[in-house]
């Protein structure tokens, strides 16, 4: 081997090593990070130390319980741990395999009932990729035949238990207070896989949305001790060597608070949901179905109202345009002109009749941030086009940029002077 080659081999075993150790340095320096790489290994049970005490510290961070639930799963550990962090993960952005680990949580405790909706949600939702990589379809007869193939899970909290944690009824307020900033927020409580609460008006049950109110006012304490830590933690990077002892201390007291109020949080969580899903058991399909039906509409209609707020706020921002009629009072008079040579244009649709109303709001939509062109052709039929383009390079960058923003059929329609004519005919005489 020659000198040089051997140079070069050297330089890139060096650069290879550089690269894997300043990755390995960088995971070692964030424990989320480590612990995700774990995961992805499939060592559930190195990561799950980690994610544990990363929900100790962010008790409502929806990703780190679902991570955590689903180590506990993966290393066969059904306990009512698991299925809180999980059920705390649910979500709009829920990945779809909550629902599996939800459902083995719920079969390994002889629920079948529960864990038969919690694979059926999974199955619908999940990718035909990702099932092949589970055994669903296996999982779900077993269920429907009543055979747990797991290990025995832990012991969960039963009614009995619950009952014996919660305040007596006569300890528990006729009149529960509702502190200021609750009563009129979506809470977004999931009960079980079909029954969830958007606000608090929804509780069936005095004792469970005692215990919810005393988890939300929990929460609200453990943020104040959490900006606390933070503000600590950097004071203690500035501070002289004699204070930093001091600082120390105050923050490991902080440390132990933050994880009693988790546990807190979790337990008052805990059997506010035992005793809502209680009540929900003992309920007609019907009546659970029509339950899910107003959720369903009542996320709908805010969805609908925070898209409406999103519109205006941009129609607010959009430039005063004119009427043509005061523009010709302003300006002088000037002689139409026709685009000459070659202009590109984005079709975005063509209309013999009035467009049908889900073409208009998407119209609507698209005019916020762009102009949207109309004219009639000899057939009678109303072509509608964005922008005007002197590249056909340019007229593909705006096509692509049109289509992600909903006109998925969308495609380029080329003129010269005016007059309609081929993209190819277009690229020639513009020499593309």
């Amino acid at each position: 081997m020659t000198t040089s080659l051997k140079t070069t081999s050297f330089l890139l075993l060096f650069v290879l090593i550089s690269a894997f150790f300043t990755k390995s340095t960088q995971a070692q320096n964030d424990p989320e990070q480590l612990a995700k790489d774990f995961v992805e290994n499939g060592n559930y049970s190195e990561a799950l130390p980690y994610f544990e005490d990363l929900v100790h510290l962010y008790p409502q961070d929806k990703e780190l319980n679902y991570y955590l639930g689903m180590c506990l799963v993966e290393t066969e550990n059904f306990s009512q741990q698991a299925k809180n962090a999980l059920q705390i993960a649910l979500g709009d952005d829920t990945p779809a395999k909550s629902f599996y680990y939800l459902g083995q949580c719920f079969h390994a405790e002889n629920n079948f009932s529960e864990a038969l909706q919690y694979y059926q949600q999974y199955d619908k939702e999940a990718k035909k990729r990702e099932k092949r990589s589970t055994r669903i379809d296996e999982l779900i007869e077993l269920c429907e035949q009543q055979i747990n193939p797991f290990p025995v899970a832990e012991e969960e909290i039963t009614e009995e238990q619950v009952e014996a944690v919660t305040p007596k009824e006569e300890l528990v307020p006729k009149v529960i207070e509702i502190p200021t900033g609750l009563a009129d927020s979506l809470i977004n409580f999931q009960v079980n896989a079909t029954i969830k609460y958007l606000n608090i008006d929804q509780f069936n049950n005095k004792k469970s949305l005692n215990a919810f109110v005393k988890a939300w006012q929990a929460e609200q304490n453990l943020n104040n001790v959490q900006e606390q830590t933070s503000r600590l933690r950097n004071a203690y990077k500035t501070a002289l060597a004699s204070n930093k002892n001091e600082i120390a201390e105050q923050i490991l007291q902080l440390e132990k608070e933050t994880y009693q109020q988790t546990q807190a949080i979790n337990q008052f969580y805990a059997e506010a949901r035992a005793l809502e899903k209680a009540y929900w058991d003992g309920q007609s399909a019907q009546s659970i179905q029509d339950f899910a039906l107003q959720v369903r509409q009542m996320e709908d209609s805010i969805r609908h109202a925070r898209e409406q707020k999103r519109i205006e706020k941009l129609e607010a921002q959009k430039p005063i345009v004119l009427p043509d009629s005061l523009v010709k009072t302003m300006l002088p008079e000037e002689p139409v002109v026709v685009d000459k040579g070659v202009v590109y244009k984005i079709q975005i649709g063509a209309y013999s009749k009035t467009p049908p109303d889900w073409v208009q709001r998407l119209y609507k939509k698209l005019a916020i941030i762009r102009r949207i062109d109309q004219y009639t052709d000899e057939k009678g039929v109303t072509v509608y086009t964005v922008g005007e383009l002197k590249s056909y390079n340019d007229a593909l960058q705006m096509q692509s940029q049109v289509r992600t923003e909903g006109v998925k059929d969308a495609f380029i329609a080329a003129y010269q002077d005016g007059q309609r004519i081929s993209v190819q005919e277009a690229r020639k005489i513009s020499d593309e």
